[in-house]
């Protein structure tokens, strides 16, 4: 996303089940969202290594939007359209994340379908290294 340059990052980190989420937000929107079951370190050296000229602070508030968002997924809900982004993606990589965001709950696509169905018929390779590039799983499945 264009704009000036965020210099603070807001994490929190939520833990459903054995789950341990890592959430990242900038004043602009969701940032990142990291995964581990065995990880329990606090979200600040989560995300210090991915954003080392970033201050990070700890901050439940800024990342309301997108607790929300992933627990709405997690729950077998949809992706609630207003979900603020500041990820740096190319289009075809967002419409990618878009479109699989909207694919019910329980149900898969291959990348093959999946390049079908945001209009670049024989780019399942394509949808493949977006989807090696999606900051934000469980958000973007």
């Amino acid at each position: 996303m264009a704009g000036k340059e965020i210099s603070e990052i807001y994490c929190w980190k939520i833990e459903p089940d054995e789950l341990h989420i890592y959430l990242a937000s900038s004043e602009r929107g969701a940032v990142r969202v990291s995964l581990s079951l065995d990880k329990k370190e606090d979200c600040p050296e989560i995300f210090k290594g991915l954003f080392p000229e970033k201050v990070i602070v700890k901050d439940r508030e800024m990342n309301l939007a997108l607790m929300e968002a992933v627990k709405a997924v997690l729950d077998g809900s949809t992706l609630p359209d207003d979900l603020p982004l500041d990820i740096h993606s190319t289009i075809f990589q967002l419409k990618t994340w878009k479109t699989i965001a909207r694919i019910p709950y329980g149900q898969t696509r291959t990348y093959g379908e999946l390049a079908m169905m945001v209009g670049k018929p024989g780019g399942a390779r394509a949808v493949g290294q977006a989807m090696k590039r999606n900051p934000l799983p469980i958000v973007f499945p």
